[in-house]
């Protein structure tokens, strides 16, 4: 700018006093838009490999711990701040093998903080792929660490009514309002985000909201809100896959920042302004299936975990 300034000088002092003028507005046009800040890149802080813990689908952040569950896995995860392990809590009677059978397994893909009863209490949802095994909810309190599961199948059905292979895969609340992030896949290629009331144990449909992304096979995988800024994050993997039930070849990862939440939401299209594919950030993303996004207490900073479908998980911390 020194530089900048050192010429622009010389330059006006033999022009016209029409002239300098003209070029006096045009320096201060080009003074503001140096100082105009754009919103920071995100960083790839570090990562970390969850000790024996399979398949980890959704993490939740409360009370300066992390609370994650895999899709097929009979207990929860509990990290302190610093993601190291305080505890393991049965979430399911725990069978002869790690890792649930498919067919069989309640398929928790997404969790969300609520207030339940005045205190706080993380709701892990079944992604409703294959009835009845996968329409019900999971709520802890983690007071207590009482587990109480919830028949979401009358609800499930709903949505049903409004999504061909449903296939609940994210969660964020907004105030009493509940998003749920509806999977695409190769068959049914559209990404939605479900609307719903949130009332005590009562779950209500109220509209839907179609995610416009051009990203072949992307379907989202978590989503968390932060209420401050008014921003939604959300989390895509690409995966060639046919439909909600089987695995395919895992690709890209990606992580979608959206400001202005709550009135984007209004609308019957969301479009997704800002995208960003997190292998760019570290090649440490590569072959991983991110499934889920989670706000720490650091401001600007996420949690990120990952599925490899071979039954590990890994954990992403990156600032944004």
């Amino acid at each position: 700018m020194d530089n900048l300034l050192i010429k622009f000088t010389i330059i006006t002092l033999i022009l016209p006093i029409q002239m300098r003028v003209r070029s006096l507005n045009y320096l201060c046009v080009v003074i503001l838009a140096s100082c105009v800040m754009k919103d920071p890149d995100p960083l790839f802080l570090s990562s970390t490999t969850a000790d024996s813990y399979p398949s980890g689908s959704t993490i939740s952040y409360l009370n300066e711990r992390f609370y994650i569950m895999g899709d097929d896995a009979s207990e929860l995860l509990v990290l302190n701040k610093d993601l190291y392990e305080e505890e393991r809590i049965s979430m399911f009677q725990k069978g002869p093998e790690i890792r649930a059978p498919k067919l069989l397994k309640a398929d928790i893909e997404s969790s969300v903080v609520i207030d339940f009863e005045k205190k706080p209490a993380i709701l892990f949802l079944g992604s409703g792929s294959v009835s009845p095994h996968r329409d019900s909810a999971f709520l802890l309190e983690p007071e207590n660490k009482q587990v109480r599961r919830w028949d979401m199948t009358n609800f499930y059905d709903r949505l049903r009514a409004e999504f061909k292979d449903l296939n609940i895969e994210a969660a964020a609340r907004i105030g009493s309002e509940l998003l749920l992030g509806i999977r695409g896949n190769t068959t049914f290629r559209d990404n939605y985000i479900a609307l719903a009331q949130l009332n005590g144990s009562v779950i209500s449909y109220k509209s839907k909201c179609k995610l416009n992304i051009d990203i072949e096979n992307a379907g989202i995988s978590g989503m968390d809100y932060d209420e401050p800024e008014d921003i939604l994050l959300i989390t895509f993997s690409s995966e060639d896959t046919p439909n909600s039930f089987d695995d395919g070849e895992i690709g890209e990862s990606f992580l979608a920042i959206i400001s202005n939440a709550r009135q984007s939401l209004k609308k019957d299209t969301l479009t997704i302004n800002r995208m960003i594919k997190l292998s760019d950030l570290s090649p440490e993303f590569n072959s991983q299936k991110i499934e889920s996004v989670s706000i720490t207490a650091n401001t600007r900073e996420l949690l990120l975990v990952a599925d490899d479908d071979k039954g590990n998980t890994r954990l992403f911390k990156i600032s944004f």
